[in-house]
């Protein structure tokens, strides 16, 4: 497999941007899509701004997107963009709707927990996806590339497939028989028992959505959490493959400098090594390895 390039620069001033565009091999065409994914619920990296006008400059049409949190409201993290300064004049996209439910089917080649995978159609219009990411390890575990990927850019039903047993589940006892949920429901996957007034998931009908969770009063209905922590990070790693497969892309993840590449699983394994990350939580960049998606031998180049 061809090296990797991984990208550093102690300070993010715009003339490193045109260089960094070089350096990864991006050919930036006029008038091409460029999906610049970030995380609208934290603040804006200084970064974005001269990547933004450094890919503008080149002609490109760049954009900010983001998909919809989990399980709250969608509009949730569009509304966030402008509170945590997110760059004036530069669009900012819900990439998969503001319900949450605009996403494209794509296959997951050599795949061993999915088959398919589900994401936010701005993404997928993009002729170019770049990633921006601030890594975090903490209680929700670790945050790097490959989930900016495979979780940040999934739309909501793709979140619930990876974090998940795919499905919600309907608590009985707490169920009122109000049908709020079958109501909201667009595929027949929420039903309501006309005998005992009580709801339930029919699987093979589910998105996996959520709408239902969201339109319960009373929160009898809930994500079905049951799946070990292994197998999230290896259906991440597939999802991140499944994305990298379809789409030209690079990645920047910021850390005691910036780092770019456009090897995601390279960067991850850059950062569990700068973080220090204890071995349980590195199984999604050791799971793009197994399937072929990055490179052990990634070459650093720093400007």
């Amino acid at each position: 497999m061809e090296k990797a390039t991984i990208f550093a620069a102690a300070q993010p001033e715009f003339d490193t941007f045109p260089r960094l565009i070089d350096a990864l091999g991006l050919k930036i065409e006029k008038d091409m899509a460029v999906a610049i994914k970030v995380d609208f619920l934290q603040p804006c990296p200084a970064i974005v701004q001269p990547l933004f006008l450094a890919l503008a400059q080149r002609g490109a049409s760049p954009f900010l997107t983001d998909c919809s949190v989990p399980f709250g409201d969608a509009l949730q993290s569009l509304n966030a963009a402008a509170m945590n300064g997110y760059v004036s004049g530069a669009p900012c996209v819900l990439a998969d709707g503001v319900k949450g439910t605009d996403y494209d089917l794509i296959p997951v080649r050599g795949g061993k927990r999915l088959r398919s995978a589900k994401f936010g159609r701005a993404v997928m219009d993009a002729d170019l996806l770049i990633t921006v990411t601030r890594p975090a390890y903490g209680e929700r575990g670790y945050r790097g590339v490959l989930y900016d990927l495979g979780l940040g850019c999934a739309a909501r039903a793709g979140k619930t497939e990876v974090q998940t047993s795919g499905k919600p589940v309907v608590d009985q006892e707490l169920c009122i028989g109000c049908g709020k949920c079958s109501a909201v429901c667009e595929h027949g996957g929420a039903r309501l028992d006309p005998e005992t007034r009580k709801a339930s998931i029919f699987p093979p009908k589910c998105s996996g959505c959520s709408r239902c969770m969201r339109a319960c009063p009373v929160n009898a209905i809930h994500p079905d959490f049951d799946v070990s922590d292994e197998t999230v990070l290896e259906r991440l790693a597939e999802y991140a493959k499944a994305l990298c497969d379809a789409k030209m892309h690079a990645h920047i993840v910021l850390l005691d400098q910036a780092y770019a590449s456009c090897d995601p699983a390279a960067l991850d394994t850059l950062c569990a090594q700068k973080m220090e990350l204890p071995e349980a939580l590195q199984a999604a960049a050791k799971h793009a390895l197994a399937l072929g998606f990055g490179s052990e031998e990634s070459e650093i180049v720093s400007i």
